[in-house]
């Protein structure tokens, strides 16, 4: 009978045990859901944001690349006003300044010729020739300026070699990532279908577990009961008056008699 006690109270004991794993089983699958849901809510706006910093990485790259093509013409449209602010504008505004003055000065003597009291001509064209004087200087200044700002546009050229560089390794890194990013997020996925699948499953094995405890407990309360009822048979079949075929006490002695004649001889 206390076999009998102790295997119920282990029987309980491991009922007890099996309730306690499982419900820190379906914790552990509720925690595992939750998580497998926000990795799957959170890889969605990453692989999006992904996607887009790739794309936009491609545009600006092709943008960069045109701003350099722009700048490189600016800059040769530059040199070349610049040149011919400096060189022909200035040269050609000096050379009519001169030719106003001595077309004037031609007209003046005619004029000394004709009689008459008119306006003159001359005084029109001085006019002019001075007023184009300053001209040639502020064109030489201006093809200065125009030089200096082709030579800014220029020194902008290595920058933006920089940054287009930049921006190509970094549409490079991002298209590799993106890859990894999309497989998180199907990972996720995937873990949370396992876990659905475990819910689903868990009651079927908590009863299993549950059967397995009360069959063992089955199997060692038989098993003491058997142990326990052999004794009594066989006192039972004595008071009966019935003896079992073979004496295992006349065995053992008939054994010690046979060792010991073996000895003698």
């Amino acid at each position: 009978m206390p076999g009998l006690v102790l295997v119920a109270l282990a029987v309980v004991l491991g009922l007890v045990l099996v309730q306690r794993v499982a419900t820190t089983y379906r914790d552990g699958l509720d925690v595992a859901a939750e998580s497998a849901a926000l990795a799957a809510d959170g890889t969605a706006p990453i692989v999006a944001i992904t996607d887009e910093l790739v794309d936009f990485a491609a545009v600006a790259e092709r943008g960069i690349e045109d701003t350099r093509v722009l700048l490189a013409t600016t800059q040769t449209s530059l040199e070349d006003l610049g040149t011919a602010a400096t060189d022909d504008l200035a040269a050609t505004t000096e050379g009519l300044g001169g030719l106003a003055d001595r077309v004037a000065g031609v007209i003046e003597s005619i004029e000394r010729f004709v009689p008459g009291d008119r306006d003159s001509a001359a005084e029109d064209l001085r006019t002019i020739a001075d007023g184009l004087e300053p001209v040639p200087d502020e064109l030489r200044s201006l093809g200065v300026q125009l030089h200096e700002t082709a030579d800014q546009l220029g020194d902008l050229d290595p920058t933006l070699v920089d940054v287009a560089a930049t921006v190509a390794a970094l549409g490079d890194g991002l298209e590799e990532l993106a890859p990894s990013v999309s497989e998180l997020a199907v990972t996720a996925q995937r873990v949370a279908e396992r876990v659905d699948d475990a819910r689903d499953r868990v009651d079927v094995d908590i009863w299993l577990a549950r059967l397995v405890v009360v069959l063992i407990g089955a199997v060692l309360a038989i098993g003491l009961l058997l142990a326990s009822a052999a004794p009594e048979r066989g006192r039972a079949l004595r008071a009966d008056g019935v003896e079992p075929a073979v004496d295992v006490h006349d065995l053992a002695g008939r054994g010690r008699e046979e060792v010991r004649q073996q000895r003698d001889a």
